[in-house]
């Protein structure tokens, strides 16, 4: 579905129980089509908070009735470990781990 499409979409029905999801649309993806639709019902006169929980509030509040998806995650992001294994692996390749915060770490 496209950036105008969606505007319509949630002129006519409201912002309840609508999210965009990353791709927004049916075609090739853009990974900013959901900043663009934000945009776009700005633009249209879609009231910022509506346009914000067809964005991001719906989403939030969907995904987050697990207890797994929790927003201060990315509000409060932990400091990068590089030296932290998943599974005992590692993407680095030989490379130095980065260490938020360690800059005067010497790394083993």
């Amino acid at each position: 579905m496209g950036n105008e499409r969606m505007v319509d979409i949630v002129r006519k029905y409201g912002k309840e129980r609508i999210m965009i999801d990353s791709a927004a649309d049916w075609g090739i993806s853009d990974p900013l089509a959901v900043p663009k639709t934000y945009q776009l019902m700005l633009e249209r006169g879609i009231a910022p908070d509506v346009a914000e929980a067809v964005c991001y509030g719906n989403a939030l509040a969907a995904y987050s009735q697990s207890g797994e998806m929790n927003e201060q995650d990315w509000l409060n992001p932990q400091p990068i470990d590089q030296r932290q294994l998943f599974d005992g692996n590692s993407v680095l390749r030989g490379q130095t781990p980065m260490v938020e915060g360690a800059e005067n770490l010497i790394i083993v």
